[in-house]
């Protein structure tokens, strides 16, 4: 019998709501399990989120996104068995897609006015079929997990396979990762542009012998020549015959040393080099540097080497790369143990920064002794975890896009910067006014910022606990070891508000003064949980043995015997009676407000300019907006609050009014443009500080908040002074 000919590979395009609309898929013993963690999940959102921002604009509707340029997000393999599709290659990127179509439906959902999309987004996860939930992804060993993220519920993760683990927390990269902007008014946008003009190509291998063998011919077999041979065949590739072979055995040490620190390091080293000492964004094309690294080194030959000649790329290996190597990779331990002198390089990566050493490289010098390297490291890392620190203060961005754009307006000055002190001018102009914005210390509040507020409280226990001369815990503060609750941020106040009704019969009103930053301490988990729903006269006591931050609550505290040592630090810091101690349920108010004061306070000191090794000069910031604010890039432009109270429409002390659900929230506009909530939190913009009033994740405060005063939205504002600029009433 005459065997019966196979179809040849078939591909077909989908859209994102194609590969999810009424489709399931499966795995088969083959697929290996979802393997992506941070870097791929981030990737992803960034390139989505990058992509449509680029386009978005205020005044765009639903029909406008259908003229967006599409993006593509590459090749899958299916293929059919027993009336099943199964995943041959792709489920990371599927699954991961999955995930972030449940977090948009959360987000949604919180938004007002736009229920169709919420149900198009749940509909496309997951359907009754057949008497039970079927997921898109449908694999029995993800459904638990599954199911409690589209239900909103806590997952325990105790004794489950590391696969359901990396699931989990590749949503809450997802949580971490997109961007605020996505989160207001482009919202109902962005879920629009990404179901509908965000393409893949299903390859379809027909059967499960043709899809193992086109898994493996994409995954295993050949010998691919990675983005790092590629650079090293273009850099050495004008060297001298007689001397590759020791040029080669040089690059495979430069190699080896980086990778043995961490996986992947040397190719993004060569990278960074290239990034810091050449590329300009506002004139770069061509080829991308993050994705094909030689080819655009060979579009910037010119600008690399004006007057190249033979061996040139040899010695940017020689010259450049080979002699900075070694502190590069001393950067990269730094960013998972406290290193001394380079402390901030751990804070900046605990707190996200996964990209901080652009301006290191870009003021380090071939010629610099690797001690000299280590104290420029030492400034730039302390300059970025300043604007780390004042951004959070003052619920402003500080994730990668925020420190890149920082980093973006510092580059030009920066590489110009020879010795030292030329650096240290340089960074502290750009640093000048930063640290008044402390003061917005005492009015923050624990609210979705915990990473952050658990920084914040790191800190500032660590700075007391040296300054009497005790061990630096801090590592201990912000590591957690498997098995260990580590430290946690512990609430003066118990949740129960009924304790308290007696000092605060507003509930509300307990809840907001509970949740100050001067109703915090950092204490040790396994103590932490001991105490229970405790009240604070009965803790107070029981913090004598916990931290000294939390100890000083006690009345006398710093007379008793054993305290010289933190008495003379204390003294040395001109913070003699700042520190206010529990004295009974009805000056709790006072209490909280007064701790707020002394945080900000000790803040002002572990951030003064001086102790970070800067010296200011007097002369006016780099960009002449004003201290600290990173240049805007293209995407940021339109109208903002500032804009409106710039214009006269909007004037500080104006009170805004928003009701949702038949309930009121106020808030007030104070100097600079900014927006102070119910709460008492200061917030910079319109929607975040209507997420705040709203207790939610999303928000769009240019349609949620109206002027008292005219009764007017804010987004009619913005269309009026829109009206104006292009030339109407």
């Amino acid at each position: 019998m005459r065997r019966r000919a196979k179809n040849l590979v078939d591909a077909c395009g989908h859209t994102v709501y194609d590969l999810f609309q009424e489709r399931y898929y499966y795995l088969d013993y083959f697929q290996r399990d979802y393997v992506w963690e941070e870097p791929q999940v981030k990737k992803l959102i960034t390139d989505l989120a990058d992509k449509f921002l680029d386009q978005w604009k205020t005044p765009h509707a639903a029909r406008d996104v259908d003229y967006y340029d599409p993006y593509f997000l590459g090749p899958f393999i299916v293929y059919e068995n027993d009336r099943k599709t199964y995943l041959a290659d792709g489920q990371q990127r599927v699954v991961t897609l999955m995930l972030l179509l449940i977090y948009l439906r959360r987000l949604v959902d919180e938004l007002d006015g736009q229920p169709g999309h919420g149900a198009t987004l749940a509909t496309l996860v997951v359907t009754e079929r057949f008497g039970r939930k079927t997921f898109a992804v449908d694999v029995d060993k993800y459904r638990a997990c599954f199911e409690a993220l589209v239900d909103g519920r806590d997952y325990n993760l105790d004794g489950e396979p590391p696969y359901v683990r990396r699931i989990w927390a590749a949503f809450q990269h997802i949580e971490t990762h997109l961007p605020a902007p996505l989160r207001g008014e482009s919202l109902p946008l962005f879920v629009e542009w990404l179901l509908y003009r965000v393409s893949l190509i299903a390859l379809s291998a027909g059967d499960r012998e043709r899809a193992i063998e086109m898994f493996q011919s994409m995954n295993d077999r050949g010998v691919h020549l990675s983005p790092m041979d590629h650079l090293k065949r273009y850099l050495l590739g004008d060297a001298a015959d007689h001397d590759y072979e020791l040029l080669d055995h040089q690059w495979q040490s430069m190699v080896s040393d980086l990778e043995s620190v961490e996986r992947g390091s040397a190719f993004r080293y060569v990278r960074e080099v290239l990034r810091a000492k050449y590329f300009d964004p506002a004139h770069d094309g061509g080829p991308s540097l993050d994705n094909a690294t030689h080819e655009w080194a060979l579009a910037h030959e010119k600008d690399i080497w004006p007057d190249r000649r033979n061996g040139d790329r040899a010695r940017f290996f020689t010259d450049v790369l080979a002699p900075m190597k070694q502190t590069y990779a001393t950067l990269l331990r730094a960013q998972t143990k406290v290193v001394a002198g380079l402390e901030a390089v751990r804070y900046n990566a605990w707190n996200g920064v996964s990209s901080q050493f652009t301006l290191t490289l870009a003021a380090m010098r071939p010629d610099d002794s690797r001690a000299a390297r280590q104290r420029k490291a030492r400034l730039v890392a302390n300059v970025i975890d300043l604007f780390v620190v004042t951004q959070g203060v003052s619920n402003e961005p500080y994730d990668q896009k925020a420190v890149d754009a920082l980093v973006e307006a510092l580059l030009p000055r920066v590489r110009l910067c020879h010795t030292e002190d030329e650096l240290r001018e340089a960074l502290a102009e750009a640093a000048d006014g930063w640290v008044e914005r402390l003061a917005d210390l005492v009015d923050l509040r624990f609210h979705n910022n915990g990473p952050f507020i658990h920084y914040l409280l790191t800190r500032l226990t660590a700075w007391l606990e040296v300054g009497a001369e005790r061990e630096d815990p801090t590592d201990r503060f912000l590591r957690r070891r498997t098995g260990d609750r580590g430290f946690e941020i512990e609430h003066l106040l118990t949740s129960t508000a009924a304790k308290y009704a007696h000092v605060q019969p507003d509930a509300r009103a307990y809840a907001l003064l509970r949740s100050r930053l001067g109703a915090l301490v950092l204490l040790d988990g396994p103590d932490n949980g001991s105490y229970g729903g405790l009240p604070l006269a009965d803790k107070v006591p029981l913090y004598r043995g916990d931290t000294l931050l939390a100890a000083t609550l006690n009345p006398g505290f710093f007379d008793e015997k054993g305290k010289v040592r933190l008495r003379r630090f204390v003294k040395e810091q001109r913070l003699a009676g700042a520190f206010p101690a529990y004295a009974g349920d009805a000056g709790l108010a006072d209490l909280v407000e007064a701790r707020g004061k002394l945080y900000r306070l000790m803040a002002e000191r572990i951030w003064d300019l001086g102790s970070l090794g800067l010296v200011t000069s007097g002369a006016p910031p780099l960009s002449g907006k004003g201290a600290g604010q990173p240049r805007r890039t293209r995407r940021h432009h339109g109208v903002r609050l500032t804009d409106l109270v710039a214009a006269g429409l909007v004037r500080p002390g104006d009170r805004l009014e928003g009701n949702r659900k038949g309930r009121a929230h106020l808030a007030q506009v104070l100097d600079g443009a900014r927006i102070r909530t119910a709460s008492g939190a200061v917030f910079p913009s319109l929607s975040a500080a209507a997420m705040d009033a709203l207790d939610l994740s999303a928000a769009n405060g240019w349609t949620f908040w109206r002027l008292s005063r005219t009764g007017d939205s804010m987004d009619a504002l913005r269309d009026r002074l829109r009206a104006r600029a292009d030339g109407g009433s």
